[in-house]
């Protein structure tokens, strides 16, 4: 039997399923998405991917699996953008300072990633603003998340792949019964596949907490909370600004001139809206720091964070695994026949800059499930 007379279902329209189910066309599959929420849909706290910033950004140690998706990345994106120069991501540089003393395991990583993945340079003492008591900068890619996103869509149907939207309570479910699904893009008039598929892979996030014949209790959500503005003039520079009383602020430039401020990492925290304190305190820190976020003739000594265009307050459930990601295939018996279940979530923060490498390591284990 070849590829391209088995059926496989992706689980999940995020960057990772919508990654995962492109690199499976690619390998010869027919496949088919069903999903709750797709790129272009009203933004709900329950798809994460929509509320990302998202850049090129390590924080593992060397040796961990992420550590090495996050290097895979680099040559992969790089030559997707020139293979295609229309894909929305750029490449610029961040700027990182520091006013906590000594030198933080996180600085430690980034310096030994970037130096050896790409390149990394430490900031002369005299180049410091006043306060800070370390700085380097380092290049990136920035994914501009809304347009990446439908890029990633319209790929995946340009391929042949189809999508129907749909809600899971379980795996086992959706192996078995398909009569609710609705075509998508609504209109369309393609049919849910009628039989079983040869296999499933999972990349359902935070929602593999919930899923039936999943539920995996090591997932939980890690709170983020950004602003979007409008900066155009912001360019392909960003920053990552650690204050001496642990708050961070970053800077997340996009091709369409938005930018995104952040921001937040609270673990376990399901609050789903913004709150005004932490709305102010993220200007406040934004415009002292990075004050080129401001209109040219409203920067200087005293400025006004009522001076920021902000389009829109954000909040996202970054989907967190103890233990790391998860990418292994299990199974399924579903009226006799065991069907491989390919998992492929629990990225965290990490999604974007770990899709594609994380989408060929479950399309591998793909195949060997279906070699035998």
């Amino acid at each position: 039997m070849t590829n391209n007379t088995r059926h496989v279902f992706v689980v999940g329209a995020g960057v990772s399923g919508l990654s995962t189910a492109i690199r499976a066309l690619e390998a010869g599959y027919n496949v088919t998405i069903f999903a709750e929420i797709f790129p272009g849909d009203p933004k709900s706290i329950k798809y994460a991917s929509c509320w990302a910033g998202a850049s090129h950004s390590t924080f593992e140690s060397y040796g961990s699996l992420a550590h090495q998706l996050d290097r895979e990345t680099i040559p992969i994106v790089q030559d997707l953008m020139k293979e295609d120069p229309s894909v929305p991501i750029m490449t610029g540089t961040v700027i990182l300072h520091s006013e906590i003393e000594g030198i933080s395991e996180q600085f430690k990583h980034q310096a030994d990633f970037y130096s050896k993945a790409w390149w990394f340079r430490l900031f002369d003492a005299n180049e410091l603003p006043t306060g800070v008591v370390r700085g380097a900068e380092y290049p990136t890619l920035y994914f501009d998340v809304p347009r990446y996103l439908a890029y990633l869509l319209e790929r995946f149907q340009s391929l042949g792949g189809m999508a129907f939207r749909t809600t899971i309570p379980s795996l086992s479910s959706l192996i078995s019964d398909r009569s609710s699904c609705e075509p998508f893009p609504a209109g369309s008039t393609h049919s849910a596949p009628s039989s079983i598929p040869a296999a499933v892979i999972n990349c359902t996030g935070l929602g593999a907490l919930t899923l039936g014949d999943v539920m995996d209790t090591d997932m939980y959500p890690t709170r983020g909370e950004t602003l979007l503005i409008r900066a155009p003039w912001v360019g392909t520079e960003g920053m990552t600004y650690s204050f001496r009383n642990s708050d961070i602020t970053y800077v997340i430039p996009r091709q369409s001139g938005d930018v995104i401020v952040g921001g937040t990492w609270q673990e376990n925290d399901w609050h789903p809206t913004s709150r005004p304190e932490t709305v102010k305190a993220m200007k406040e820190r934004v415009v002292t720091v990075f004050p080129k976020l401001l209109p040219e003739g409203k920067r200087g000594e005293n400025p006004d964070i009522n001076d920021l265009d902000v389009i829109e307050e954000c909040v996202g459930l970054r989907p967190s695994r103890k233990g790391g990601l998860r990418i292994e295939c299990t199974s399924l018996e579903i009226d006799g026949q065991v069907i491989p279940i390919i998992h492929n979530y629990g990225h965290g923060g990490a999604g974007y800059q770990e899709s594609w490498p994380s989408a060929n390591r479950a399309v591998d284990l793909l195949k060997a499930a279906l070699a035998t």
